[in-house]
């Protein structure tokens, strides 16, 4: 794990950093919701690695500022399958590759890979599913600045049951929302941004070092756009990594290897 890891981070150091953050996330409310320990390690090992599959995509087209087309949405699309296929031959402990192929499947049929509906999904890929875009809006993309935590819970709200977990959207509100305006103050704009995350418990392993809890109490906005800062300068070293012969060679193996089974 640390091997594919490392080979992703001298192409793309924001997804790493962004894998770190939803791993975090997820592992902390899979906690919250009582996940036995085994569980626990599938979904920390499953965020680690969920965006495995946007190796083999351009990563041009990852940082494409303005809408998608069609041609490169589906692309995009195909990375929870190609991290499968790369993961499946791997053995990993119990339903982690299925936890990374599910992670972008919604309640009612609307995600991807394979269209799946409620309980299809797997927890723990409900679970990764709401960190994985609770970590993406709150962060600075290469395309758009951060909307905030106070307009990702809102998204989660709205869409809880609809496209989320109503249990999973629960647990992060009761995790990450205590100090958030009322309900219908949600979008009130810049000033609600600056709220404090609380401070759930990190438990040794959930996927971060401990510089990386959140800030220690910072907003949580202001922790990732610190680190996403860094990451987007390294971004711009990417096309020096990709020269490194070694994880060339590796990572486009594990691809040839992956798109056998398209």
């Amino acid at each position: 794990m640390q091997v594919l890891e490392s080979t992703m981070a001298t192409r793309d150091p924001y997804t790493v950093g962004h894998q770190r953050r939803v791993c975090q996330i997820a592992c902390t409310i899979g906690r919250e919701m009582g996940l036995s320990e085994e569980r626990l390690r599938n979904l920390r090992i499953a965020g680690t690695l969920h965006d495995l599959g946007k190796f083999a995509i351009p990563s041009d087209l990852l940082s494409k500022p303005g809408k998608l087309t069609p041609q490169e949405f589906a692309l995009i699309k195909t990375h929870p399958q190609v991290a499968y296929n790369i993961l499946e031959p791997v053995s990993l402990p119990g339903n982690t590759a299925l936890i990374i192929l599910q992670h972008h499947e919604r309640l009612n049929g609307s995600g991807y890979p394979q269209g799946l509906k409620g309980e299809e999904i797997l927890l723990e890929a409900r679970i990764l599913g709401v960190a994985d875009v609770m970590e993406a809006m709150c962060s600075h993309r290469p395309y758009r600045a951060s909307l905030g935590l106070a307009e990702t819970l809102d998204e989660l709200t709205r869409n809880k049951g609809v496209l989320y977990d109503a249990e999973v959207v629960e647990t992060c509100l009761k995790l990450y929302g205590q100090d958030l305006p009322a309900s219908g103050e949600v979008n009130a704009g810049p000033a609600s941004l600056g709220v404090v995350l609380p401070r759930p418990p990190v438990f040794r392993g959930d996927g971060v070092r401990a510089r990386e809890n959140f800030g220690g109490g910072r907003a949580l906005h202001q922790v990732v756009a610190g680190n996403s800062r860094q990451w987007a300068r390294l971004l711009l070293q990417r096309h020096r990594a990709w020269m490194q012969a070694t994880s060339a060679s590796l990572m486009g193996w594990l691809i040839m290897t992956s798109l056998k089974g398209f």
